[in-house]
């Protein structure tokens, strides 16, 4: 059964993934959100892991290895997922670049395992990703992340 406490992890990979929705295919880290981007909307772990680098951390603690088995759950158990990116900061450095943002997450539960009731069906989290080129392929190093209000929201952050 899915722990209430383990959804912000396949959000975090939203959000990287979200992040380069649309931007210029010759920036080395916007292919790299791009491409974690499709894997993402196509519920496939494998290629999101596959960029992901062995060093990996999410909240400064989860590995690599238990990122990727969360998300083989969590897109299990939803039959469809869409993300939506807004206030997206991109800071380019030396062979890494930051990303801040908050992204919006809507999914349809896995109707088939009786899920409706115990996923979430929308949440907004802000987002803290680092990426980094590793032999000139660039992977996330860490992520982190937080519950967020939605842009526009009165009272929210």
């Amino acid at each position: 059964m899915l722990r209430r406490s383990r959804r912000p992890l396949l959000l975090a990979i939203l959000a990287m993934a979200a992040v380069g929705c649309g931007r210029k295919p010759s920036d080395p880290v916007r292919e790299l959100i791009d491409e974690i981007a499709a894997a993402a909307e196509d519920r496939d772990p494998d290629r999101v892991a596959a960029r992901l680098s062995e060093a990996f951390r999410g909240q400064e603690t989860i590995p690599r290895a238990d990122m990727a088995a969360s998300l083989r759950r969590y897109f299990a158990a939803y039959e469809s997922i869409d993300v939506e990116v807004f206030d997206l900061e991109v800071t380019p450095g030396d062979g890494m670049a930051r990303v801040r943002t908050r992204v919006g997450f809507t999914g349809q539960a896995n109707r088939a395992f009786g899920l409706g009731g115990l996923l979430p069906p929308s949440a907004v989290y802000r987002f803290d990703v680092e990426a980094r080129d590793e032999g000139g392929v660039w992977r996330v190093t860490r992520a982190s992340w937080e519950q967020a209000a939605a842009p526009g929201a009165s009272g929210g952050s």
